[in-house]
Parts: C-alpha cells; sequence; structure tokens
C-alpha cells in the first residue's frame, strides 16, 4: 500500500533518464512543489558536477518518476540545504554519481541527528528496487 503524500517531509527523488534515475532530495512545500538539492552537470557552466539547490516543480513534472519518503517532518528546507552543501561534490562528469552523494548528504544529516537512518545498504537497494519499478517497460519500444 502507498503512503500518503506528505507535505515537509524528505524524500529521495528518482528522475526518469536514459540508464538509470538521476536522485536528488526533496522537502515538498506544497502538493505541487518543493526544495530540491541534488548535483548536476550543466556544461555550459562546468564540465562537472555542480551542486544545485532549487524550486522543483512535483505535480505534473513528467520527469519525476519517484518518491521515497524516508523521514516523516523535522528537516527542514533550510537545514537540507545547508547540510547538503558541505558534502563534497565529485570533480568528474562520470554517470552515477549523484545517488552516491544523496546517500552522502543523508548519513550526514544522520550523524547530526537530524535523521535516523538504519541502514545505509538497505535503503540503497529499497530505493533503487522502488525507482526501477517506476520506469519504462523493456517490452514496449
Amino acid at each position: 500500500m502507498a503512503e500518503p503524500f506528505s507535505v515537509g517531509s524528505l524524500y529521495l527523488a528518482g528522475f526518469t533518464q536514459a540508464r538509470a534515475p538521476h536522485v536528488g532530495l526533496i522537502i515538498p512545500t506544497s502538493a505541487t512543489e518543493g526544495i530540491l538539492v541534488h548535483i548536476r552537470i550543466d556544461r555550459a557552466v562546468s564540465p562537472t558536477w555542480t551542486f544545485q539547490t532549487r524550486v522543483q516543480k512535483i505535480a505534473g513534472d513528467m520527469f519525476l518518476s519517484s518518491l521515497l519518503r524516508i523521514a516523516v517532518a523535522g528537516i527542514t528546507a533550510d537545514q537540507l540545504r545547508s547540510v547538503a552543501q558541505t558534502v563534497h561534490v565529485p570533480e568528474n562528469d562520470e554517470f552515477g554519481e549523484c545517488f552516491p552523494w544523496a546517500q552522502a548528504v543523508l548519513q550526514k544529516l544522520h550523524d547530526e541527528g537530524l535523521l535516523q537512518l538504519k541502514s545505509m545498504s538497505g535503503l540503497a537497494t529499497e530505493f533503487h528496487e522502488f525507482a526501477t519499478g517506476n520506469r519504462l517497460s523493456q517490452f514496449c519500444a
């Protein structure tokens, strides 16, 4: 059974892309949008990953494919942004760095007492399986 959507909670967000979902962390501020922290590559700005925080559309975003709630309230968008800014951003352009970075943010939130993290490997498996279920069929073109 799906958990109800909760404004103010912390979610791992998966965005559809070719090989695997792009991953970030989002705290919804309303039913339609939230504050997203993630790393991204914008070749017009930098050839490597850069940290970004922005308002993210939730309702109706065709690329936002997964929201896995990992904390019910308790963490503010300012706290998330503040902690995320201190996590090292990979100095490369290799695919797949966004999820390990998001995990490092979650670990730091845990270390600072803002999140109770029982198993990082368990969370990684859970998110991978959850996000994989929100993909395009391999049987249709």
